[in-house]
């Protein structure tokens, strides 16, 4: 980001100042390399970050690009920009969470399609305000535990996304990992125990203000039909927040996977695939899997639970990893060959 500077008024010329502004973004490189450069550093000292005006102006800026819908208060973003005042609301949530009074609202439970099926997902939308908190403290939070995130972990995460996912599945193909499984974590939004997943963030976190406002988010609940819930489980999917934490949690997986005993893992958030060279190998990491999510409290989704070979070099039809037609027409690491598929049982 830069500054345009007014120019004097003889002169009629616009000077630009490229000197950068963007100071959330030095935040967060400097909260990176610092954990990068010491996995074992415990961060003590986040509460100011999230409380910085300019971090909490980013997660508005953030939460109004997605455009949501109101939660249960019904306040919307329009009315907050024309009527209520971006500034006022960012005063109102500073003041409130630097005093400690801070409480969220219970999400509002909605259900969407899900595509290609006549099944509902539950979608939990917390408030406006709730969402600009959230934003802010992923922002503060995201570049610590990215720093410790593992390198087959795709999904919600910058600058990695299912293209580079798929160009793993392309690139081990080719090197003889033909046999893949393939699976999701069952209903894992809402069934990541809160204690253990406290327990996760506390390895890099020991802030207490930050904790405890995680833990108020997490226990906020969510309101269906008028009644409020608040389950001891989950990070409901839909909030700002919720990905990181999935990822955070699920991260425990990732660290202990053994590759040159189980095959190439890839994980896109809750979704996951082992590429192996084998139908035994593939058996073997399936029942992997199955032990480190129950280590976890979680387990695989066994309608979406399957063994398949890669064969020939059609397109793939991992059900995750099939981008539309064209989508990597174009992409820097576009494959060098076909896209493995189809799949045979």
């Amino acid at each position: 980001m830069s500054a345009v500077l007014a120019s004097p008024a003889d002169s009629g010329i616009v000077v630009v100042d490229t000197v950068p502004l963007d100071k959330v973004r030095a935040l967060q490189h400097m909260l990176y390399r610092t954990a990068k450069a010491d996995p074992g550093r415990r961060f003590h000292a986040l509460w100011d970050k999230v409380l910085r005006r300019d971090v909490l102006w980013r997660g508005w800026v953030a939460v109004r690009a997605n455009n949501g819908a109101p939660g249960v208060d019904r306040t919307t973003l329009d009315w907050i920009e024309k009527e209520y005042g971006i500034n006022r609301l960012l005063d109102d949530l500073a003041s409130e969470l630097r005093e400690g009074s801070y409480r969220p609202f219970p999400a509002r439970r909605v259900y969407i399609p899900k595509p290609g099926t006549t099944d509902k997902r539950p979608l939990s939308i917390p408030a406006v305000r709730d969402r600009v908190v959230q934003a802010a403290l992923k922002i503060v939070l995201e570049p610590v535990f990215e720093a410790d995130f593992a390198s087959c972990s795709f999904g919600f995460r910058p600058k990695r996304g299912q293209h580079d996912a798929l160009q793993v599945l392309t690139d081990e193909t080719w090197r003889g990992r033909r046999w893949v499984v393939e699976t999701d974590v069952a209903d894992c939004f809402s069934a990541i125990p809160h204690d253990r997943l406290i327990a996760a963030v506390e390895e890099r976190v020991v802030d207490q203000s930050v904790l405890k406002l995680l833990r108020a988010m997490l226990r906020a609940g969510v309101m269906e039909s008028g009644i409020v819930r608040h389950p001891d489980t989950g990070t409901p999917q839909g909030g700002v927040i919720s990905p990181l934490m999935c990822n955070v949690y699920l991260n425990r997986l990732d660290r202990a996977w053994d590759t040159r005993t189980y095959g190439v893992l890839v994980r896109f958030a809750d979704d996951l695939l082992v590429v192996c060279k084998s139908r035994q190998q593939a058996q073997a990491a399936l029942t992997r899997l199955r032990a480190l999510l129950a280590d976890l409290g979680l387990a695989p989704k066994e309608a979406k639970t399957r063994i398949v070979e890669l064969a020939g070099r059609r397109r793939c039809r991992l059900s995750w990893l099939s981008p539309p037609d064209g989508a990597l027409a174009g992409h820097p690491r576009q494959a060098r060959c076909g896209v493995p598929g189809p799949l045979a049982q």
